[in-house]
């Protein structure tokens, strides 16, 4: 596929921003509802998720959908390397990380052979919040498996994954079937999404009332509950990529864009890292419901979470220590190319 004809600077620019976003509204997802099912009652935040809910998680699979093009085309042994061992190597060793810190509540259920036998289930059946980098490199293999296909007939079979294959009970079948259309959206569209950016930046006041717009009718279909008709599922999620591409690319470069620069270019790590300030901090500040909502705490939770994911990836980069959490050390690569401690992704 052709590059855009858009500058290298924008397309990095409005994708970190997007990836940003995305993975903000990722941590926020799972901090409300933990602190929304601990408390047993639903906050300010819950409506602020409410309205994401329609384009959180389509937007975070058009974006990896993007570069795909090119990563599909490379020979077997490098995408296997840069697409399976290196997304099964981050999945291996932060759900067995993960599951040592739930194992304790898993032994009062489960027992320990059960617990053993959770564990071992989880190389087949993604676990708790990893499943994204789980599923990411079957995309990858089915978009490299289906290329002879026309486009099509590929976006065909995605819509009719996700009308009948959505509820199977078998996870990597159902979170298949669930995004994969978003996942073709971002790559087929790729050449539209980058003029669509490079035109939102050249003509700001139309942007702003076409985002408007959108904010108006995606809260009308949350609010009026159409959001789970597949037709109005999948246009909504597109639409909602195509706000995203637009606010991302009128933001000034300053105040939050920095903020989102910032999260996108770390959005593995944070995603990799979050449970665990998570977890803390949603154990400790539950206890001042007497002075705080449930919204606060599930907001305060979630900033927690990502500040805390932060912070323990910085401290690793900066002390080189349990730097095998980041970057994938030698043996764990199919080729002799040796890594940096950058960002996961």
């Amino acid at each position: 596929m052709a590059p855009a004809p858009a500058s290298s600077k924008q397309r990095v620019e409005w994708v970190d921003l997007a990836k940003g976003l995305t993975i903000l509204l990722v941590v926020i997802m799972h901090s409300t509802g933990g602190v929304e099912l601990q408390l047993n009652d639903e906050g300010w935040m819950h409506h602020v998720l409410a309205f994401a809910t329609p384009f959180r998680m389509p937007v975070f699979f058009a974006v990896a959908g993007l570069f795909a093009a090119k990563a599909i085309t490379k020979d077997w042994r490098t995408f296997l390397d840069s697409k399976f061992i290196h997304f099964a190597y981050f999945y291996v060793i932060w759900m067995t990380i993960q599951f040592v810190f739930k194992a304790p509540f898993f032994m009062q259920d489960l027992g320990a052979d059960g617990t053993l036998a959770y564990y071992v289930a989880s190389f087949v059946q993604p676990f708790g919040l990893l499943w994204f980098i789980y599923l990411l490199p079957i995309y990858f293999l089915v978009l490299r498996l289906t290329k002879p296909l026309p486009t099509l007939a590929q976006v065909a079979l995605a819509i009719a994954c996700k009308a009948y294959l959505t509820h199977t009970g078998i996870n990597v079948v159902d979170f298949f079937s669930k995004y994969y259309v978003f996942f073709l959206a971002g790559h087929f569209g790729r050449e539209l999404w980058f003029t669509l950016a490079r035109f939102a930046g050249e003509q700001k006041l139309l942007s702003v009332a076409l985002l408007a717009v959108w904010a108006l009718v995606n809260g009308f279909v949350v609010y009026q509950g159409y959001s789970e008709i597949l037709p109005v599922t999948i246009l909504m999620g597109v639409l909602g990529f195509m706000a995203v591409i637009n606010l991302m690319a009128i933001l000034p470069h300053a105040g939050p864009a920095q903020i989102l620069r910032f999260c996108g270019q770390r959005s593995l790590p944070i995603y990799l890292g979050f449970f665990l300030p998570m977890g803390i901090s949603r154990l400790v500040l539950t206890r001042f419901t007497d002075i705080l909502d449930a919204g606060t705490i599930a907001f305060l939770v979630s900033m927690s979470a990502i500040f805390g994911a932060v912070i323990m990836y910085q401290a690793v980069k900066s002390l080189k220590i349990g730097t095998f959490l980041y970057k994938r050390p030698d043996w764990a690569r199919l080729g002799q190319r040796r890594a940096e401690l950058v960002p996961a992704e």
